[in-house]
Formats: C-alpha cells, structure tokens, sequence
C-alpha cells in the first residue's frame, strides 16, 4: 500500500538532522518514493510503500516524533492520479 506523511515541523534543526542521518535509509519492507517541503522547511510531506500504516509509523516516530507533529494517511488507489 502507499502512504502519504506529512509532517508540521516544530523544531526544523532537529528534524532535518534526524531526516537527513538514519532515515535515509529505511529497513526492509519500507520504500520511500519521493519527499515534497516547503522552502522554510516547516511542513514536510512524503510518499512510501509499506505493508501497513503502522509499519512507516513504527520506523519514523522514535527519530522525527520529538520535531515534528505527524499525519499518516493511506493512499487510496481508485482514485488516486499518477
């Protein structure tokens, strides 16, 4: 399934550290397909693959979850474009 994570950024230092270090390379099962920010950094919205919701949820709220309020929501694929 895809999910689509958008992140409210509240501490952009923090999170664009914690984004940029061990979140780059996710573990087996996750695949992250693209990340979208505005130019101040303070929302960050990304695409993944995964088995579950729960699964991106697990990998990214121990690193990002202290910088950033976070919204996970499934893609649903009949009425998704692109």
């Amino acid at each position: 399934m895809f999910i689509v994570v958008q992140h409210d950024i509240t501490d952009p230092e923090l999170f664009w550290q914690k984004a940029s270090g061990a979140l780059t390379h996710p573990p087996t099962g996750l695949r992250l397909h693209s990340t979208l920010f505005v130019e101040r950094k303070t929302c960050c919205q990304s695409m993944w693959e995964a088995e579950s919701i729960d699964a991106i949820r697990e990998f990214l709220e121990p690193e990002l979850g202290g910088a950033s309020n976070t919204t996970y929501c499934e893609v649903d694929p009949d009425t998704a474009i692109g």
